[in-house]
């Protein structure tokens, strides 16, 4: 029996997590083995390849003859909503962007002519800033608010 992983985790065979992949096992026909896939930080389990086809975790194989099994990963990623309320635009651009976990995103907003910047709303560095940062450790919502500029002596 073979077992390996792609980059971004580690699979637990019987207990034991091997050293190296892929890990070469004798197991002798008819015995069960315990397969468990353990993603690194940042990453997910996304399936059993090979002669193991699962979403199943941790997934019990039954040996009769030789065997390949490989675990994929893929890093995790969130999406990051932008929207504006008032009138400006930003950058990136409204909508939804999808990023890797952990990614720190520098967003802007510019308010439009007779318009100042208002703050964000949302989970970001600093939110009175027209200039900042959302670092992606999970889905975001963030908004940047505008409003119309007053001229002095108009009430």
């Amino acid at each position: 029996m073979d077992v390996s992983a792609t980059q971004g985790g580690t699979v637990k065979i019987d207990q034991t997590i091997p050293t190296t992949y892929p890990a070469i096992l004798t197991v002798n026909s008819g015995v069960s083995v315990r397969l468990e896939a353990i993603p690194a930080s940042g990453y997910e389990f996304t399936g059993w390849n090979g002669d193991l086809t699962s979403q199943d975790n941790p997934a019990t194989l039954v040996i009769s003859c030789n065997k390949e099994v490989i675990a994929s990963f893929s890093q995790k990623t969130h999406r990051l909503n932008i929207q504006v309320k008032g009138a400006g635009s930003v950058v990136p651009s409204a909508g939804a962007h999808s990023y890797v976990e952990g990614t720190v995103v520098d967003i802007t907003a510019t308010p439009d002519t007779g318009y100042r910047f208002d703050g964000w709303t949302g989970e970001m560095g600093d939110a009175s800033s027209a200039s900042t940062t959302v670092t992606m450790d999970s889905d975001e919502t963030v908004i940047a608010t505008s409003l119309r500029s007053s001229s002095p002596g108009c009430y």
